[in-house]
């Protein structure tokens, strides 16, 4: 004599206990995917607006003598920058960053006067759209 549950009472029991995890889960997982398709769109959005952005540096000018180097940053296209800041790159391979708590509308313009070291490699303006950025080299930069 066979003793245990019949095979249909075990199928029912099984499809019984996946359908009761998969509504556990199905909560938690609703609102993953809702968290996460926010998330995108909200970067996509800042994406796009960025593609209309771009940013130029434009008479630098290094004084050796007190080690300040002073230069134009001009916002060049259709939307605002903000979190503007400079990186300075020096010949040993370090960076300073040059917090200028600066912001730029479309078309505007400002000066920058700053402290920086003699060794300087090149000048990076960044701002607030990771793909807005301009870079000047050294041989770009007057000398006085």
């Amino acid at each position: 004599m066979k003793k245990g549950i019949s095979p249909l009472i075990a199928s029912v029991l099984l499809i019984a206990l996946v359908i009761g995890v998969a509504g556990i889960y199905s909560g938690w997982f609703s609102n993953f995917i809702k968290s996460i398709t926010a998330m995108i769109g909200t970067h996509e959005d800042i994406r796009i607006k960025c593609t209309y952005g771009d940013i130029y540096l434009r008479n630098l000018v290094y004084n050796s003598t007190i080690g300040n180097l002073t230069g134009e940053i001009e916002n060049t296209d259709i939307i605002p920058l903000g979190n503007i800041d400079l990186e300075i790159f020096y010949n040993n391979a370090t960076k300073e960053d040059k917090d200028l708590n600066m912001e730029l509308n479309p078309g505007e313009k400002d000066v920058f006067n700053i402290a920086i070291g003699s060794n300087h490699q090149k000048v990076r303006v960044v701002t607030n759209c990771s793909n807005v950025v301009d870079e000047v080299d050294i041989g770009y930069i007057s000398q006085v």
